[in-house]
């Protein structure tokens, strides 16, 4: 038994299964020092990556088969991703602020910039889809 339609949940948990592979090629990278400028090494960085992954990759099979189980878990994925995302971006505008006000002696936007962020932004299509899923389930 399908809770929504199947043609639109492969869609989706493809999705899913591309971001969830992204995500944990980064955390991978992050956890093993980084990428030179590009990835820095983080441990708790990557192993928060990681799980966001988890999470994705755990929802890919509930949603090839049209599951609000799948559904459940993508929204988890989607709100990590939200919560790093936007967490990083606050830590770059605030080392903007610090530079701004004379407490920093340089502000590279790229230097800021760490790949939660780019990550948070390729799921927002996936958050659409899942409003658009989960607006007429009754809770």
């Amino acid at each position: 038994m399908t809770d929504f339609d199947i043609g639109k949940g492969k869609t989706i948990g493809i999705y899913a299964l591309v971001l969830g592979v992204v995500y944990l090629a980064f955390g991978v990278i992050e956890v093993f020092g980084g990428a030179g400028d590009i990835i820095p090494g983080d441990l708790f960085g990557g192993f928060a990556l990681a799980v966001i992954a988890a999470t994705y990759l755990n929802g890919v099979k509930g949603l090839f088969n049209g599951e609000h189980q799948g559904l459940s878990f993508l929204i988890g994925g989607l709100f990590l991703s939200a919560i790093f995302g936007v967490l990083y971006l606050l830590l770059m505008g605030a080392d903007g602020l610090m530079y701004i006000l004379g407490e920093a002696d340089e502000f590279s936007v790229l230097a800021g910039f760490r790949p939660a962020i780019g990550l948070f932004f390729l799921s927002l299509p996936l958050a659409y889809q899942a409003w658009a899923l989960t607006r007429k389930v009754t809770w």
